[in-house]
């Protein structure tokens, strides 16, 4: 093709190579790879195998190596080739070892664009084509202009309507045409006060760490001096041998403390780089999330394909009437993706709750996920936390303080042993589950909450869970499987459990909804 693949050219005209611009591309991914080989090579180089090497060889072999990556960075460009035809697209790559890509229209599930900084300059993009079901991504091709991007969006998009309404007649293809070019619609944006926030209470730090940054030096100093001044006193009240134990938990703690402060400070660097100009679009039936200060990245999201809606709100979150809002679709055979870079998840950081309420509104309508009655679980369920995490964490706590400083170490363990019962009994008074006519609804946390909310229709299989210390109480543990994932609610009465499977998986069968 021509120095950059514009968007004028035919989808029809066979095997195409994408601008010369994408060896930026090669270059970089060949960049990545070889930073992997390094932490082998350089442990060997360090550990005398460079003194094999004649030093006057050592230049050659430098450039011997720079010229071998960017000639392979320019051999991967030349033997990529991509074509987009009337029912799909093709890739070919490879230099020696040759693959073959063929990709239908329908199996496309999201058209996710990139923008890394090295395509900053002359606004190109990384195309990205990810298929429901598929273990990773299948089609990628870099350094094509924006407007051929969203040309071949849109061709993905029409083709997929076209085939959804195969029997229709031509004017119902002539509004499909028109729907496809409705322009975005903008239903939220995230600023820069929104990232900070989002950074913070992602890292589960308090707010008043980055304040009190400007007097960490005089802290530090203020508390070495007031262990010294401490110390006889300590050693007269637990002995001499608990000096040592005092000053290391002292130091750790200090440790500790800063550690968090540098979490905290990357964190808002973090969010504020993977979402910096955040704006979430509505275009026809899909919503669409641009976001990104260096890589610029835009991810879609069919309507219909959203299982399931997640309102997250930790403890700080709560203080400050904040909510992360999740939207989550397919995950089968998909692995493990950075938040930011997820195609199966669309997160809109750090909302206020009414923003929260309408975006979940506009998804699925007239949810009540936040003002329901929830069931909740039985209560054997807190003395199952009782038993199997909070006893066996307090004999640990137990046998280390009082083997330590000895009776004391008892008042530790009794102050362990009831912060650990509030947190277990948070737990269980917020586990619970509700259901309305169209709705099914999920609630767990401890001292913050999360709401999932997804529709009857989505439902895939439901499976009872139980054992025989539960059997004697008539409890299950219902599990609520769908295509993004499974959903647990334990401790539920079999009456409560039996009921809610009959009637969805009935109402499922009569119906036969689409739950894509």
């Amino acid at each position: 093709m021509s120095e950059s693949v514009s968007a004028s050219a035919s989808m029809t005209e066979g095997w195409q190579r994408a601008s010369k611009w994408s060896v930026l591309h090669f270059l970089f991914e060949q960049l990545k790879h070889s930073v992997n080989l390094a932490f082998y090579a350089v442990p060997a180089l360090l550990l005398g195998a460079h003194n094999n090497i004649p030093e006057e060889l050592m230049p050659l072999l430098l450039l011997g190596l720079g010229v071998t990556f960017v000639v392979s960075g320019v051999l991967k460009y030349w033997f990529f080739q991509f074509t987009v035809s009337k029912t799909g697209i093709a890739i070919r790559s490879g230099v020696f070892d040759r693959t073959y890509t063929d990709l239908p229209f329908e199996r496309i599930q999201n058209v996710k664009f990139d923008q890394p900084f090295y395509f900053r300059f002359n606004d190109m993009l990384v195309v990205t084509l990810d298929t429901a079901g598929s273990a990773k991504q299948e089609a990628r091709f870099a350094g094509v202009t924006r407007d051929y991007a969203e040309a071949v969006k849109h061709t993905i998009l029409q083709a997929r309507k076209v085939l959804q309404t195969q029997a229709k007649d031509a004017s119902d293809e002539e509004a499909v045409s028109s729907e496809s070019d409705i322009a975005d619609r903008v239903i939220n944006r995230r600023s820069i006060k929104d990232l900070v926030l989002h950074g913070i209470t992602n890292n589960r730090i308090w707010i008043l760490l980055g304040a009190a940054a400007p007097f960490y030096d005089q802290g530090t100093n203020w508390v070495i001096e007031q262990m010294t001044a401490l110390r006889p006193h300590i050693e007269q009240w637990f002995g001499s041998e608990a000096v040592t134990f005092w000053y290391v938990g002292v130091m750790t703690a200090m440790v500790a403390f800063g550690l968090l402060v540098i979490m905290a400070l990357l964190s808002v660097g973090g969010s504020i780089l993977m979402y910096y100009g955040y704006t979430l679009s509505k275009r026809d039936d899909k919503y669409i999330r641009r976001s990104g200060l260096i890589n610029r990245q835009e991810v879609s999201m069919k309507h219909s394909r959203i299982q399931v809606f997640r309102m997250q709100q930790d403890w700080l979150d709560r203080l400050l009437k904040r909510v992360n809002l999740y939207f989550e679709q397919n995950v089968t055979g998909t692995q493990y993706q950075p938040e930011a870079k997820a195609t199966n998840k669309l997160l809109v950081p750090s909302v206020t709750v009414a923003e929260a309420e309408s975006l979940a509104d506009d998804v699925f309508a007239q949810q009540h996920a936040r003002h329901i009655q929830y069931t909740g679980a039985h209560v054997r369920y807190f003395w199952r936390l009782m038993f199997i995490v909070v006893l066996p964490l307090t004999l640990g706590v137990g046998s280390l303080t009082i083997g330590i400083l000895g009776a004391y170490g008892v008042l530790l363990t009794l102050a362990f042993v009831g912060c650990a019962s509030v947190v277990a009994r948070a737990c269980w008074k917020r586990w619970g589950l509700a259901h309305d006519d169209n709705y099914i609804y999920l609630r767990k946390g401890a001292f913050g909450v999360d709401y999932w909310c997804f529709p009857r229709s989505k439902l895939q299989q439901v499976a009872l869970r139980t054992n025989i210390f539960m059997k004697k109480r008539r409890l299950v543990s219902l599990d609520l499987i769908l295509a993004s994932g499974r959903l647990t609610m334990p401790y539920l009465s079999e009456e409560v459990a039996y009921a809610l499977a009959d009637h969805s998986l009935a109402e499922i069968e009569r119906d036969k909804p689409g739950w894509m």
